[in-house]
């Protein structure tokens, strides 16, 4: 018999790496037919028609706690029940105490530091099947008041191998495994139109996702730079997102101050996740410079694509990619001395690096494989 599964993420008014993720998993565990519906539930702000391109017509629910739920007298109600010792807010109690009824399995998405899913615990208890994301690195220990929620958890999915030995060394926690993220537009993704090269070809680097500094845009903008001021090579830097205004503002001071504004399409919109392929088709090197990552899930989407990667080691890009040349660095220096090392191959050999980059997504990073893997964990096979 088929069964209902809840997902729950901490956001869906953005589009990002851990929303994209919700959604995309939510279409393939339903595409699989074991479910016959599934429901995507948002603590607060929710937008669901930023996931309809997605979505499509496929029987899955957006939700998130009544308005109700923020208001003073809800406020009211829960801090009287705290003071004569429900520990929990007894609305969100009540809430889940009902929902959890016609759910058999919940997989929720969350960072290490978040708290929004405790109250789905609480009411789950080992009553039904629950799995848990984390979606950010990790590297300090779980608190106390956290740990005993976390042991309530089935299974516990990290995105790399370091941090699956993190969490079972310093959480104790032996309910770890790790699984890479699914991507939503696959199939126009590996139809992109491959690469090739010549002397007199612009190079174009390029970053797709939010605009915010954990992502370290100003890295992208020293590199290029290093290529068209240093080097003097043909380049351009195209970025292609929105986030916090006061940074962009920063970055664009940043690229007049090392004159190269000129060499960067700054593309202040997001993109329909659905409508990804067209970005990549425009680009020869995806960069990733963040400071903290989970993943990327923009790096599967450029292997996909069949594009050159230059990545610090972060997130889980060392296990996805650590065996091509060039595409893991440790500092800006090794990042610029790839770029140009790169750049200093023949076409042939470029092409060569490029093609091994999606063959490797192909056999070991495809949807296929990471879908089936996640299914068996939900399904507990």
């Amino acid at each position: 018999m088929k069964k209902s599964l809840l997902i729950a993420t901490p956001y869906l008014n953005n589009i990002g790496g851990t929303e994209i993720e919700a959604v995309t998993t939510a279409v393939y565990l339903y595409d699989s037919n074991h479910y016959k519906n599934i429901v995507i539930f948002t603590p607060k702000q929710l937008n669901s028609k930023l996931f309809k391109s997605i979505i499509k017509n496929r029987n899955i629910e957006f939700i998130k706690y009544p308005k109700f739920f923020s208001s003073k007298i809800a406020k009211l109600i829960n801090r009287f029940f705290f003071k004569i010792g429900f520990s929990n807010l007894i609305l969100e109690y009540i809430f889940w105490k009902y929902k959890s009824i016609y759910f058999q399995h919940f997989f929720i998405l969350t960072y290490p530091k978040s708290v929004y899913f405790f109250s789905i615990l609480e009411v789950i208890r080992k009553q039904k099947r629950v799995i848990a994301k984390i979606t950010l690195s990790q590297f300090d220990a779980l608190p106390k008041e956290h740990l005993k929620y976390y042991k309530k958890i089935d299974k516990i999915i990290v995105f790399n191998e370091v941090q699956k030995d993190f969490w079972i060394n310093k959480n104790q926690l032996n309910t770890i495994e790790s699984l890479d993220i699914l991507i939503p537009n696959e199939q126009k993704l590996l139809a992109v139109k491959p690469l090739t090269f010549s002397e007199e070809k612009c190079l174009n680097l390029g970053y797709l996702g939010r605009i915010s500094k954990e992502k370290n845009l100003e890295d992208m903008i020293r590199l290029l730079d290093f290529f068209v001021n240093k080097e003097k090579k043909m380049c351009k830097l195209i970025i292609q997102g929105s986030g916090d205004i006061d940074y962009v503002n920063s970055l664009k001071q940043l690229a007049e101050t090392l004159n190269v504004w000129k060499h960067i399409d700054f593309r202040d919109v997001f993109i329909d996740p659905m409508q990804s392929h067209l970005f990549f088709n425009e680009i020869d090197i995806f960069l990733v410079t963040s400071i903290k990552e989970g993943g990327p899930i923009t790096a599967l989407e450029a292997a996909a694509s069949g594009r050159m990667l230059l990545s610090y080691n972060v997130g889980a890009m060392d296990d996805r990619f650590s065996q091509h040349t060039y595409v893991i660095n440790n500092t800006f220096e090794d990042l610029c001395r790839s770029l140009l090392q790169f750049m200093k191959l023949i076409a042939i050999k470029k092409i060569e690096l490029t093609v091994s980059i999606k063959q490797n997504y192909e056999l070991n990073l495809s949807n296929h494989i990471k879908g089936k893997q996640l299914q068996n964990i939900i399904l507990n096979e």
